[in-house]
């Protein structure tokens, strides 16, 4: 019988939990402020190649709501597990009964496998069988020996693209940026416009919600938040900024749909 033909598609397998808790010991962020953005860690992953489909697996309760429902939105299939003992294994149960099934029932294509864990051979070893290409994204502290077998990149090289620390720093008007105005609460993901602002300009995205409508966006250079403040003026030219305060005031002009 005949191999099937090959895909130009990636399938991409996201063991979110491995990635969220691998902060501390590759970044030295605490994992209770470190975030993933599903969303643009598929786009840095994929990297333009065309998508065949995404899968999710992690522990409940997520660390921020709208990312879930943001990923729900984007029709990757998620499965969330709450935190009871042996759930991880449950989620490495659920991502491998997923790469299988992809691996017998598609065309044999790119699976990227965004873990370390090697609880995953077996699916990729039956990938690889089958004429699977393979990829493995993991931080360099934390993937196992077996998977270092397969071509691997380091997710050190490119967490500014899809992470983001939410905590309060103590408050500095020359590294400190303050966005607010009631039309937030009108956006469907509210951190998306100050996301795309620190990857616009290749910046880790460090802020925190003060309230509903306002938060403070961090930086540890005054020439960064210039660069910041400026970017905003130049990409949505109704943003206000005060001066002296360096302070921007969003309005209903600038709204943000992301669809």
């Amino acid at each position: 019988m005949a191999a099937p033909a090959a895909s130009d598609l990636v399938y991409i397998f996201i063991d979110y939990s491995n990635v969220t808790y691998g902060s501390q010991s590759n970044l030295r962020i605490a994992n209770d402020v470190f975030n993933v953005d599903p969303n643009r860690l598929v786009i840095t992953v994929c990297n333009g190649r065309k998508l065949g489909g995404v899968f999710i697996a992690g522990s409940d309760p997520p660390i921020d709501d709208e990312l879930w429902v943001r990923a729900l939105d984007l029709k990757f299939n998620v499965n969330i597990f709450p935190l009871t003992a042996g759930r991880e294994k449950k989620v490495d149960t659920q991502l491998a009964v997923d790469m299988m099934d992809i691996i017998y029932s598609k065309n044999p294509g790119t699976l990227v496998l965004v873990s370390g864990d090697a609880d995953f051979i077996i699916p990729l070893d039956k990938a690889k069988e089958k004429n699977w290409r393979i990829e493995i994204w993991s931080w360099s502290r934390g993937i196992s020996n077996e998977l270092k077998k397969f071509p691997y990149l380091s997710l050190e090289d490119h967490f500014k693209s899809f992470a983001y620390i939410t905590e309060k720093h103590a408050t500095d008007k020359r590294h400190t940026l303050e966005i607010s105005g009631d039309i937030i609460n009108s956006w469907k993901c509210k951190n998306e416009p100050i996301m795309e602002c620190f990857r616009a300009l290749n910046l880790l995205c460090q802020f925190y919600w003060e309230d509903d409508t306002t938060a403070h966006l961090y930086f540890d250079s005054e020439s960064k938040l210039i660069h910041a403040r400026d970017w905003l003026s130049k990409s949505y030219p109704d943003l206000l900024v005060n001066e002296p305060f360096l302070i921007v005031t969003m309005t209903e002009s600038i709204m943000l749909v992301r669809d």
